[in-house]
């Protein structure tokens, strides 16, 4: 058992004392009375507008204008914006997914996700087609630490709030062109539109088009590119003052050829390593020529460049790729009198995508899958929120009803079996969720200095899963020799009866069928088919209680402490046997945290800290259960996770004219404190071991950082920006969790990196065009950010190299 983790450790209090002790002092050398000062950004993270720094808790939230200068096109850039913040694709396991960790907890494989995505309060239920392009935005929020009181499931780690631009009283247009590395095409454009005096419309769109960075040994094909279209329509409808009614509805389509996973590492070593199965597979031959099923050795290559991928898995596969997602969303306001209003969002989303797997990052077949999925999302929240002198609280209810029905088939070899090829054909696979809450926050201002906020959300979840497959069983003859031992020798259908005659063959390896019984001697190839099913249903409910209290020496500093809970969803385990359907609970936090938020200076700095740690309990993991009956993979809750860390983010307008500093630091301590495996006793039954300490979490780095400079200045009949950004993790490990006692596993380990992106823009003084060039992993670093493991296998993901852009853009 690990030792309890102070809530702040030395390495945090010296992270700590640095910048919250010194930069202000600094900071406060210079005027008071400056006339430099920094933004207000209105953020909406407790379910009504406020000042960013009026909220008592750690939230990062950027304008559009902000987005715009850091050429951001992509949600998962803003991992380089962020303290403490994971965002990547999964490009080490499928494409067109987002895999999001906040504070070291987030998407893990297999699992819900535990950081929610919403876009205008709609929240997005599946990771596919939610990378988001940044387009026609008004801002996005990211809020850290649970947020089970107000936004409820899946928002264990936090939640990221995606908010579009509302159509605009007066009528404009924008479009912006860009150009740049591999033929880079990418169009954005927007319109606004006053229709009449309460009817306003918008629309807005983003296409890209861009060629591939990676090639495929296999058959020379490019992979990597971009193909992306995504649209929004708004109409906004005012029939009176306390009235608004908003419908939007937007599209997303990506045909891309898709990022394809790259061999990171394999295993040759030991009886099942790639070693053994490559004798076992093709040793044969060396007694009796052409007997063997493998006719050419294994693949075990790796790649020479992180751009260079090797799959067959192309025309059944990585090309069918594909996501379409359509989405509709109703929202009304009223406003009832001066103290209640209420609000009504309404959410019907689709989503249809073609997903590829190839699992060994090889020419060679060992496990290729296809999976057709289509899902449907429906929600309705309804929310009602009372302002009066003293308290602000928001009341509400949420449903949520989802169902995903999925097709395909999965393809396994003996490359990968060793004794026999499984084929499997989806005929059914339906996944239903039926989840709905009820929530109230409560904000009291005790005094006109100390402010109470209680909350608590309870939620209930149902989950159905209904699956039925075909499954077609190949198995091939396996020979015994005096000279190998316990090593068989499979054989190449046809070369059975030839193999036999050697002097030294002992026996055939019998085959038994699927339901154990017995098929033949093993003296040829047997081919089984059969229909398998399993369904399984649970529900789950949870209460997630909040509190916190804040206190405001003065208008320029606010003091604060809570206490906050979250969960994340159960499910289903269908690992192991063919008609197993196992359920494991929701994963459960307890949050403690004390936060600083100041401003200083005059108004040219802000200066936020929180010092937080996280009590993880019911946390589910993937373990490798060793059992008399042998190695079966369970999925269930077995763990314990605590985690204490400390973000600090900086903005500071020096007394120069036209220059901005940003300055974010976030160290992060994250420990297994438990996770229990069931082991042999001995006896022919199990006994649970605590085997914590050989397990690290992913996604977890211990240090991250940023630092950026912005300068602006007149030049001619317009101004020039001049900017610059570093971005420094610290190394961690990219899938989750990992058994560092294997030095097989230890390949999963991201070494540090220092990422540096530039831009210079030249605006208009009519604000009618602007230019820009952006250059962007300038120091070309190409570090795994996520990674996949399956037996003898690691696949992984790569940050894009160094790439540039040059984009005009002209306003309306």
């Amino acid at each position: 058992m690990n030792k309890p983790t102070p809530l702040i450790g030395i390495k945090g209090l010296l992270i700590l004392l640095t910048p919250v002790f010194c930069i202000p002092y600094a900071i406060n050398a210079y005027s008071a009375d400056s006339a430099f000062v920094v933004e207000e950004i209105v953020v909406t993270a407790r379910k009504r507008q406020e000042n960013m720094q009026d909220v008592p808790g750690a939230i990062s939230a950027f304008s559009r204008e902000t987005l715009q200068e850091a050429g951001v096109d992509n949600i998962i850039e803003l991992e380089n914006l962020i303290p403490n913040i994971t965002m990547n694709e999964t490009s080490g396991l499928v494409p067109g997914s987002i895999q999001v960790f906040i504070r070291g907890i987030g998407n893990d494989p297999g699992f819900d996700q535990g950081v929610g995505i919403y876009v205008d309060d709609v929240y997005l239920n599946r990771t596919s087609g939610a990378l988001l392009d940044v387009y026609d935005i008004e801002r996005i929020e990211v809020l850290k630490g649970p947020q089970g009181n107000l936004y409820g499931r899946n928002t264990i780690g936090g939640a990221i709030k995606y908010v579009s631009r509302n159509p605009s009283e007066e009528s404009g247009a924008s479009i912006e062109l860009k150009t740049g590395t591999d033929s880079l095409i990418k169009v954005k454009g927007s319109i606004s539109l006053a229709l009449s005096d309460d009817l306003l419309a918008s629309f807005g769109f983003s296409s890209t088009d861009r060629d591939g960075y990676q090639t495929n040994l296999f058959d020379g094909g490019e992979y990597a590119s971009e193909d992306k279209i995504a649209a929004r329509g708004t109409l906004l409808w005012r029939p009176s003052d306390t009235v608004s009614i908003k419908l939007v509805a937007d599209s997303f389509t990506d045909n891309s050829a898709p990022v394809v996973p790259n061999r990171v590492a394999i295993e040759q070593t030991g009886g099942g390593g790639l070693g053994a199965f490559s004798f076992m597979l093709g040793g044969s031959s060396q007694f009796f020529p052409g007997s063997a099923f493998l006719q050419e050795a294994i693949d075990v290559s790796l790649p020479s460049e992180v751009d260079e991928v090797n799959t067959a898995h192309t025309t059944a596969g990585y090309d069918l790729f594909e996501i379409h997602s359509n989405n509709v969303a109703l929202t009304m306001n009223w406003d009832i009198n001066d103290n209640w209003s209420v609000k009504s969002t309404t959410s019907q989303r689709n989503l249809e995508s073609t997903m590829p797997f190839d699992f060994d990052g090889s020419h060679q077949v060992f496990i290729n899958t296809i999976q057709m999925r289509d899902s449907d999302d429906f929600s309705q929240e309804l929310q009602f929120n009372f302002t009066g002198d003293s308290v602000n609280a928001a009341f509400g209810v949420y449903v949520l009803d989802g169902t995903q029905s999925i097709d395909g088939s999965t393809e396994q070899t003996p490359l990968l079996r060793l004794l026999s090829a499984h084929d499997r054909v989806y005929t059914k696979d339906v996944r239903d969720l039926e989840s709905s809450s009820v929530y109230a926050n409560v904000d009291w201002d005790i005094s006109e200095k100390l402010q109470l906020s209680l909350g608590g959300r309870y939620t209930k979840d149902e989950k159905t899963i209904i699956q039925a497959s075909d499954v077609t069983i190949t198995h091939y003859a396996a020979g015994f020799t005096s000279y190998t031992g316990q090593a068989p020798l499979i054989l190449l259908p046809g070369m059975e009866a030839a193999f036999s005659t050697l002097p030294f063959f002992l026996y055939f390896y019998p085959h038994y069928g699927n339901d154990g019984s017995f098929l033949s001697y093993g003296n040829q190839v047997d081919v089984e088919t059969f229909s398998t099913s399993r369904s399984g249903q649970e529900d789950w409910a949870e209460f997630t209680p909040s509190v916190k209290l804040s206190y405001r020496p003065n208008s320029d500093m606010l003091l604060y402490g809570g206490f906050a809970t979250g969960f994340k969803s159960g499910g289903f385990d269908t690992s192991g046997s063919e008609t197993r359907t196992v359920t494991y609970k929701p994963e459960l936090v307890d949050t403690y945290s004390l936060g600083l938020k100041s401003t200083l200076a005059g108004g040219s700095a802000q200066l936020n800290v929180e010092v937080f740690r996280n009590e993880y309990t019911e946390k589910q993991l993937q373990s490798i259960a060793l059992l008399p009956t042998g190695l079966e993979s369970i999925t269930d809750n077995v763990g314990e996770v605590e985690s204490t860390g400390i973000e600090v983010e900086l903005v500071w307008l020096p007394p120069v004219e036209g220059l901005t500093i940003n300055l974010n630091l976030g160290y992060l301590d994250s420990n297994i404190e438990e996770f229990i495996e069931l082991q042999d006793d001995g006896a022919g039954g199990t006994t649970a071991v605590n085997v914590a300490d050989n397990f690290k979490l992913g996604y977890a780095p211990e240090t991250t950082a940023q630092a950026g400079i912005r300068y602006d200045f007149s030049l001619g009949q317009g101004n020039m920006t001049i900017g610059t950004h570093v971005a420094y993790r610290s190394e961690m490990f990219t899938d989750s969790p990992i058994d560092i006692t294997n030095p097989f596993f230890l390949n999963a380990e991201s070494a540090s990196r220092t990422m540096w992106n530039a831009m210079l823009t030249y605006r208009a003084d009519s604000g009618k065009w602007s230019i820009a060039l952006e250059g962007k992993n300038l120091s070309d670093e190409r570090s795994l950010v996520n990674t996949f493991n399956v037996t003898n296998f690691i696949t992984g993901g790569y940050t894009r190299g160094r790439n540039w852009g040059l984009s005009l853009r002209y306003n309306m």
